[in-house]
C-alpha cells in the first residue's frame, strides 16, 4: 500500500470518515477537494462527499486521480 501524507485531526465526524475515505484528493480534471461528509445510498451503502473549488459532490473511487492526504 502507498503512503501518504496524514492530515490533521478535523473533528471526530470527519476523523471518523477518514477511516474509510481519503482525507484531501485531486479529481475531476486536477481539482483538489477536501472530504466533507458522506451521501447515504440504499441497502446502508455511502459515497464520500468532497468539496471541490465550485462546491460539494459526491465523488466515486474511480474518479480519483490522486490521493494527497489520507
Amino acid at each position: 500500500m502507498a503512503k501518504y501524507k496524514k492530515a490533521e485531526s478535523q473533528g471526530a465526524y470527519i476523523d471518523r470518515l477518514r477511516t474509510m475515505y481519503p482525507f484531501r484528493i485531486i479529481a475531476h480534471g486536477g481539482y483538489e477537494a477536501v472530504l466533507c461528509g458522506v451521501q447515504p445510498l440504499l441497502e446502508g451503502q455511502q459515497s464520500p462527499i468532497y468539496r471541490f473549488p465550485g462546491g460539494p459532490c459526491v465523488v466515486d473511487v474511480n474518479e480519483i486521480e490522486k490521493i494527497v492526504e489520507w
